[in-house]
């Protein structure tokens, strides 16, 4: 009889093993993020999706309170909430699900969708939360609004360059030809320049609002990248204003398919930026490389940097710190790298200083 037992004790534990090992399994091998707490908040449990998902191990989080992984003002509020929960049992997300702000190791935020639901063990209850990364959805989402906003600017650019474009072509002329009829050097005469001069400023706002808008389409042609920026370069040294900015250009790589004359707005634009940047003196290094599948073009200056909450706004149209600018430039140039399947990106060392980097595919 006792051996009886014995086996039977021997067989529970072999299936509670087994048991426990197919839930440890399951949980290990989940895509979403699964993070199981005790009543005081603390984590006791913490699957290797969460630990991908927020940058921290299991070890760091275990035993903590999870309100760790909450940006404010969600960190100061959970504890309250989940008493709150326990004293009356009146409950926000639990049983449901919704979209919440999560917070990884390094400080960064996240949207997450958040599923909570309650058991019981031992008499302690628990709490399970199934978490989705939702940036993917996110930041489709917000292309999806930028493309239906840049085709509705499209749209009015069109009707701007008919309706205000060439009426000013016209005053323009007929301004020129009063201003000839009047003597050079009187007050007039100046007032005529000044007026042709701020129409001229108004005419080259249309054509950037132009360009930005209705970007002409790439036509690819094989070309030379580093030949390509060192003659852009070699037009900034013209201008006098900056003839205290040196420029290097240094590397190469294999030609690419691109489109030579859009890709020089850009380069010209990111240039010219970074001498603005240094106040029309400092040193730009361009580099050119070779990359995984293309080339990586990265203009880095001395300058100042870019404040990180104007940095978050630098591809906004119309947004612009300079007192004439017209906040077109960099979005403009960004349209035109991804009408080349690229991207742009920029960073600020701590050091000091702006690197922009630009990656074109090969084809």
């Amino acid at each position: 009889m006792p051996d009886r037992q014995l086996e039977g004790r021997v067989s529970l534990e072999e299936r509670l093993r087994a048991s426990e090992a197919r839930w440890r399994a399951v949980v290990e091998s989940a895509v979403d993020g699964i993070i199981v707490i005790d009543a005081r908040g603390r984590v006791e449990a913490f699957n290797p999706a969460a630990e991908r998902l927020f940058g921290y191990t299991e070890a760091e989080v275990m035993g903590q309170n999870v309100n760790m992984l909450m940006p404010s003002p969600y960190h100061d509020e959970h504890d309250g909430y989940l008493a709150r929960y326990l004293e009356t049992g009146v409950h926000k997300i639990i049983g449901i699900g919704r979209e919440v702000t999560g917070r990884r190791k390094d400080g960064s935020t996240f949207p997450l969708h958040l599923s909570v639901g309650e058991t019981s063990v031992g008499g302690e209850r628990k709490f399970t939360g199934i978490l989705h990364d939702l940036s993917a959805r996110v930041a489709m989402e917000e292309q999806l609004r930028e493309q239906a906003a840049l085709a509705r600017l499209g749209e009015m650019a069109a009707v701007l360059a008919h309706e205000v474009k060439n009426p000013l072509a016209a005053v323009r002329g007929a301004i020129e030809v009063i201003g000839s009829r009047l003597p050079s050097g009187t007050k007039d005469a100046a007032v005529v320049k000044e007026i042709v001069s701020r129409i001229d400023s108004l005419n080259e706002l249309m054509k950037d609002l132009l360009l930005f808008a209705r970007p002409p389409r790439p036509h690819p042609l094989l070309i030379e990248i580093q030949s390509l920026v060192t003659s852009t370069a070699d037009l900034l040294r013209e201008d006098p204003a900056l003839s205290a900015v040196r420029i290097d250009v240094e590397g190469s790589t294999p030609a690419i398919f691109a489109d030579p004359g859009l890709l020089r707005i850009v380069f010209l634009n990111l240039m010219v930026n970074s001498a603005h940047a240094m106040r029309g003196e400092g040193h730009i290094k361009v580099s050119v490389r070779t990359s995984d599948d293309g080339c990586r073009i990265a203009f880095e200056d001395n300058g100042p940097g870019i404040p990180a909450e104007i940095r978050e706004k630098i591809f906004t149209p119309f947004f612009t710190t300079k007192s004439r600018g017209t906040g077109l430039g960099l979005p403009t140039a960004k349209r035109l790298i991804e009408a080349h399947r690229g991207t742009i990106d920029v960073r600020c060392p701590p050091g000091g200083g702006t690197t922009v980097t630009v990656q074109l595919p090969a084809n």
